[in-house]
């Protein structure tokens, strides 16, 4: 029996090669932030709890150490992010491997474009010399010298991502820093680099199994015509058991065309799925890696088709979850730098310029103007919240209700937009919403409003989509009423090619954790005449004063206002691959959108038909990692109402469901939820 101590144990290759190493009868500790899967601790695997970012570096056991630590995901949401994960982070614990036999878990990707076969001795054709690359680790190992938390690090990832603006040769540059920095740090008699290839095998949502959901479900196999050597996941922890020997080996099968991978997933499922070749990249990796180091010290890896037959037969039973731990329903986004927001935030505390009114908070007023294209006579005034901002605006172009006077709203709707119109003191009269862009239906408008006059129209661009403003501010200005609208969604969002903000009499936006663009978790934004807005704040008595941005959360606001348009271009992005993706599942009818019209989807809610039913598929959903929310409990129904019926809304309260969002969801992520849903649809309604 021998020890073992893997760094980044609980993960995809360091969780099975733990479980590998542990079926042999050996002892196996787990380094890893987060606590290794429980069939691990069945097996007798000790956790060692470390954060090899931020946690000083540890005493490890005795025993062979495996070094599978960083980010494993070549295409991350946030590029920087890989140099840190896997660069920063082993230059954090370095000191620890003194004194130990180590077996490194690098990539063939540390090769680049270089031309075929890819032998140990074939010189990186990446964006960076070796100099280069030296520089950038003599200053990972100065910043390691502390506690790295990622605001701290992340001028140092970024300089090694923008070094490839394409974002594909990121990954293989900081794994092949990581080989630098663990090379300069352990004896060369003690170390041993496993340059692998491909790695494939259950768990793992990478091309294989990506191509055996679609072919299971039936759907076309885009492929990428070109080659690759994979590394069953199963053969890794029987190589580290052998012992390899001190040096660096590829390890890999041979080379293999994705097109007849597809096609054996395709005959393993029985499908009938169309194989798409596309063409690859120009800047596509050769695919062929030369093994012959590895198996002169006596290993090979196995064939290619038993890890498949695993993989189709798993994802065909399919009873684990998609995700663990669940993808939630609201995933807020991330400062793009947060480097520069801490040192923001920590100069105002430092300082004590924290009110409303100081610098952030001017500029983020004026460049929000300038995004929302407010046109002269507009004033744009930033809030501690959007519903702040809807009280203000009705507050100052409709004002407080006189006694019995109506405000008209739609029921389908957040309860704040009812909430601040009793607060205003308005007896609420709701009307319904449209069949397809579920906003205020301006045919139910006009009925409403000639059965009964209303000094305020408040109408909802629900989860971002635009209102159809032209047909409701013809219906407000025939009956004299104020149209203000509750764009709290609609931050990014257009309405005829123009941002919504200049529609209505007046706008109100949130900036919460679920919106589009968030101010660190609090923070609206309203816009109204600027007569109006003279006269509010004219009164310093008036309790506006408390209702204001500070700086802080003016800070976050700003960095998400730099990246806006990337942001809703990834929501739409998800949106595209769930409409598409769901589009042959009968009876679910996503909200739509004007053609004319952008919506920045806050929230991807669909309507789930009777059967299945929204809460037998909800139930379904999260026992397989995927959080869903019903959205949103009709108004009328709840305490607001006063006995009205309404069609529309009344189905939506029973039907709409919310599918995760968020413009931190990839492209892969979003394709396994559109799987995940299609598969628990078809069990609930076979």
């Amino acid at each position: 029996m021998e020890t073992f101590v893997v760094l980044g144990g609980s993960g995809f290759i360091g969780g099975r090669i733990s479980e590998s190493l542990l079926t042999a009868g050996h002892e196996v500790t787990v380094v890893d932030r987060r606590p290794p899967p429980e069939r691990l601790v069945a097996a007798g695997a000790r956790w060692l709890a470390v954060d090899a970012l931020t946690d000083e570096p540890p005493r490890l056991p005795d025993g062979t150490v495996v070094l599978s630590l960083g980010v494993s995901d070549p295409r991350p949401r946030w590029p920087w992010l890989l140099p840190v994960g896997n660069a920063v982070s082993t230059a954090r614990i370095l000191p620890a491997l003194a004194g130990h036999d180590v077996v490194l878990l690098s990539s063939v990707e540390v090769y680049g474009s270089a031309e075929a076969p890819l032998r140990e001795d074939t010189a990186p054709v990446l964006p960076w010399t070796a100099e280069d690359l030296g520089r950038w680790c003599d200053d990972a190992l100065l910043a390691a010298r502390e506690a790295c938390p990622l605001w701290r690090v992340a001028p140092l990832g970024r300089r090694m991502a923008e070094a490839d603006p394409t974002g594909r040769w990121i990954y293989g540059m900081s794994k092949l820093a990581q080989e630098r920095l663990v090379r300069d740090a352990v004896d060369a008699g003690r170390l041993t680099v496993l340059r692998l290839a491909n790695v494939v095998g259950i768990g793992q949502d990478r091309f294989a199994a990506r191509i055996t959901r679609k072919a299971l479900a039936g759907h076309p196999l885009p492929v990428t015509d070109t080659v690759r050597s994979f590394v069953p996941v199963r053969d890794l922890g029987r190589l580290i058991e052998g012992g390899v020997g001190p040096g660096v080996y590829n390890v890999g099968g041979p080379a293999t065309s994705l097109v007849s991978v597809a096609e054996e997933v395709r005959d393993l499922c029985g499908s009938e799925s169309p194989i798409r070749p596309g063409p690859p990249p120009a800047d596509d990796t050769c695919g062929v890696v030369d093994v012959s180091a590895l198996a002169a010290a006596g290993h090979r890896v196995g064939e290619l088709r038993p890890c498949l037959e695993e993989i189709v037969t798993s994802l065909r039973r399919d009873g684990t979850p998609s995700f663990d731990p669940p993808v939630p329903v609201v995933i807020p986004p991330r400062a793009a730098l947060p480097d520069e927001v801490a040192a923001r935030q920590q100069q105002c505390l430092w300082t004590g310029e924290i009110k409303h009114g100081n610098r952030w908070s001017e500029e983020l007023r004026e460049r929000l103007a300038k995004e929302l294209d407010v046109p002269a006579g507009r004033t744009l005034l930033v809030t501690t919240s959007g519903t702040s901002a809807l009280r203000l605006v009705i507050a100052a172009v409709a004002g407080p209700a006189a006694p019995g006077e109506t405000a008209v709203l739609p029921s389908f709707t957040f309860p704040a937009t009812a909430e601040v119109l009793l607060q205003l003191g308005y007896r609420l009269r709701f009307v319904d919403v449209d069949e397809r862009g579920w906003t205020l239906d301006p045919g139910a408008l006009r009925a409403a409003l000639n059965e009964e006059s209303a000094r305020v129209v408040v109408c909802v661009d629900t989860f971002g989509n635009p209102c159809r403003y032209e047909e409701l501010s013809s219906v407000c200005a025939e009956h004299g009423a104020v149209l203000v609208a509750d764009s709290a969604a609609a931050l990014g969002s257009r309405y005829r090619g123009r941002p919504v903000a200049s529609q209505a009499d007046g706008h109100s936006y949130s900036m919460s954790f679920a919106k589009v663009l968030s101010a660190g978790g609090a923070g609206g934004a309203a816009v109204l005449p600027a007569d109006a807005a003279e006269r509010m704040l004219a009164d310093r008595s008036a309790w506006w004063r408390s209702e204001l941005m500070n700086e802080l959360h003016a800070i976050y606001a700003l960095d998400q206002l730099q990246v806006l348009e990337d942001l809703v271009r990834r929501r739409n992005r998800v949106a595209e691959i769930y409409r598409d993706g769901l589009s042959g599942l009968p009876g679910l009818r996503p909200q739509e959108t004007e053609p004319d019209d952008l919506n920045c989807y806050v929230h991807w809610v669909v309507r789930v038909p009777d059967p299945p039913g929204r809460p037998a598929l909800e139930r379904a959903l999260l026992e397989r990692g995927v959080q869903t929310k019903p959205y949103f409990r009709a108004a009328h129904l709840a305490a607001f109402g006063n006995g009205e019926r309404l069609p529309v809304t009344e189905r939506l309260d029973a039907e709409a469901l919310a599918l995760p969002m968020s413009s931190e969801l990839t492209v892969e992520e979003a394709e396994k939820i559109v799987m995940t849903v299609r598969h628990c649809y078809a069990d609930l309604t076979r």
